[in-house]
């Protein structure tokens, strides 16, 4: 006979990794679906020379802001370290009370570099290939280094005398890791799904082969050395269940005590055979 309780835990463990499994397909297909319909032109507005956006900061580990980005190519045909087409272009930021805040709200750059040790505006460009090229960051506190100071809850404008594309980099971030985080709970949901598979098998293999009835011992009666000692049961007779067996007491006898001496003969009897 098998061992039920194995098998009822290797049974549970089974169930479990099919639930898993079927909850790991679901959310890796979320998951998946999520960051194949995210297109970061979504998240791109423009072109026009003055927009207008408030500023949030939904996790509190700082913004990633937003890219301010023209027409144009990544090349540096005079090499002095300035992309061509942004040079001689600038933009503002203003708040609707406060003023002018380009300065401690933005950065702009307009660097060109080949070298990928050094810092260039085409690393960030969510699609370089685009004729749309980077040149300046708004709010983008996430880099302590460059101290963006952008308050949660206010409006800022930003505004050119050129044509600018503005690129939320924050809200498509947050897109990218929202599917990425799909994907990973998806995953993990596998492996747990796969460990308890594991461990339902183990139990139900163990359960299987365990649990039967001991092979009995040839010769070997279950009720022998259950009797107290120096007690032993009447021959014959098998004692009673719940019944201590009583001892027999062994029956005395006197030799001669049953014979009539009055019916004795007082001739002597001779013991020698009258044939020698």
């Amino acid at each position: 006979m098998a061992n039920k309780s194995l098998l009822i835990a290797g049974a549970i463990s089974i169930l479990i990794a099919v639930a898993s499994f079927g909850f790991a397909g679901i959310e890796s297909a979320d998951g998946i679906g999520d960051l194949a319909s995210i297109d970061y032109m979504d998240y791109v507005e423009g072109p026009d020379t003055s927009f207008t956006y408030t500023f949030t900061d939904e996790d509190g580990y700082g913004s990633s802001g937003w890219y301010v980005m023209m027409n144009g190519s990544y090349q540096d045909s005079d090499e002095n370290g300035l992309t061509d087409d942004c040079e001689g272009v600038s933009f503002t930021v203003t708040v609707v009370r406060g003023g002018d805040v380009t300065e401690e709200s933005s950065t702009l750059t307009c660097i060109y570099s080949d070298d990928p040790e050094e810092f260039s505006d085409s690393i960030y460009d969510p699609n370089s290939y685009d004729d749309q090229i980077v040149f300046g960051y708004v709010c983008a506190t996430v880099d302590e280094e460059t101290g963006y100071d952008c308050t949660v809850g206010e409006r800022y404008t930003i505004s050119s005398d050129t044509e600018l594309y503005i690129f939320d980099s924050d809200s498509y971030n947050i897109a990218i890791g929202d599917g990425a985080m799909g994907l990973a709970s998806g995953f993990g949901l596998g492996l747990i799904g796969s460990c308890c598979c594991g461990l339902g098998g183990i139990l139900l293999l163990i359960g299987l082969l365990t649990g039967g009835k001991p092979t009995p011992i040839p010769g070997y009666m279950p009720h022998q050395g259950m009797q107290q000692m120096g007690q032993m049961p009447q021959q014959g007779m098998m004692p009673i269940q719940g019944q201590m067996p009583q001892q027999v007491q062994p029956q005395q006898y006197t030799v001669g005590d049953d014979i009539d001496s009055s019916s004795v003969a007082d001739t002597p009897i001779s013991v020698w055979d009258s044939n020698q």
